[in-house]
């Protein structure tokens, strides 16, 4: 009885880890690099792995032969014991590869054989310091610059610190504390969460409002598309990003911090903004945008960071006065 009992733990203990050795989400998500190499030489892949839920993913790869991609692969993954397999078909050619340990491996019919590996890139204006001048709107525990709009009970909805020096954006979003008139950059940190079973405007849905009342929209971005102007780094509804390619391709994956550097110019008379206001936005160190006219008129208003029901975080947000031109 004892040796029954005995190999049924081992058998139960032997599934679990089975079930425990499943790759998470978090690591099969990503940024790839690598190579395809064929008789005739090798190219430079880049590739994109989204995480669509369920134990499933989207693997969009994009072959190199300078800066510029010139062919396009899109795989499926599923799940598959602690690996993950990928399959899909570019043309007339069956591609066929497996994810383990942080890498992907596979082939591509009958010669070609693709290798890649996890990246994680990080914006070059990360951790950037409001220079001499600067009105900080959120900082590490000084959230002095930013109010937050009342519940319906009339009471107001409580800082929320996360994990690297940010904040939850509240409920019912947050407002700079001081409209603006005038012309200014900001600078802005963000994180996205991982929402894989979302699409479209559900994976981490946020923005941030100009004074005007344009909005360039926060969204989890990495390798999903959603309508114009609705990507992270869009302005919202009539503009995508300048570096787009069926999706915004300066975003980063859902998990990580990224970097808004947006400069906001307009022209004042009589002390008072007028006309239309231009911006030229970074994302993540990328021009998206470049001294692009806004559709609507130049006017005082606050800086605001919407709620969408998401759990996105902020931090690091502060605001430098420029002279008008």
């Amino acid at each position: 009885m004892r040796r029954v009992l005995a190999f049924i733990v081992a058998c139960l203990g032997l599934a679990g880890a089975a079930i425990a050795a499943a790759p998470t989400d978090e690591a099969v998500q990503g940024l790839y690099e690598g190579t395809v190499k064929t008789a005739a030489g090798g190219q430079k892949v880049e590739a994109r792995v989204v995480a669509c839920g369920k134990g499933t993913y989207k693997a969009f790869l994009r072959l190199q032969v300078t800066a510029r991609p010139v062919a396009k692969i899109e795989l499926d993954g599923k799940a598959e014991g602690d690996g993950v397999a990928f399959k899909g078909k570019a043309g007339d050619v069956e591609w066929v590869a497996s994810w383990a340990d942080g890498a992907i491996k596979g082939t591509g019919g009958k010669d070609a054989a693709l290798e890649l590996k996890r990246i994680v890139r990080e914006s070059p204006t990360l951790g950037a310091k409001p220079p001499a001048g600067a009105i900080v709107l959120l900082g590490e525990k000084n959230y002095n610059g930013l109010t937050k709009k009342p519940l319906k009970d009339g009471k107001e909805p409580e800082w929320v610190p996360v994990d690297g020096g940010g904040i939850l954006v509240p409920k019912g979003g947050m407002n700079s504390r001081q409209p603006i008139a005038g012309s200014f950059k900001i600078h802005v940190e963000f994180k996205n969460p991982l929402m894989p079973d979302q699409r479209g405007q559900g994976r981490g849905n946020s923005g941030v409002f100009l004074p005007n009342g344009d909005e360039i929209q926060v969204l989890d971005s990495f390798g999903m598309t959603t309508y114009t102007g609705g990507s992270c780094g869009g302005i919202y509804k009539y503009k995508d990003a300048d570096a787009f390619d069926e999706f915004p391709l300066a975003s980063l994956p859902p998990g990580q911090w990224q970097t808004y550097d947006i400069e906001y110019r307009v022209q004042t008379k009589d002390g008072k903004p007028t006309g239309k206001p231009h911006i030229t936005v970074l994302h993540n160190g990328i021009k998206i945008h470049d001294n692009f006219e806004l559709q609507k008129d130049a006017k005082a208003g606050t800086l605001q960071f919407q709620d969408h029901g998401n759990p996105v975080h902020y931090r690091n947000i502060w605001v430098q006065p420029l002279r008008d031109k």
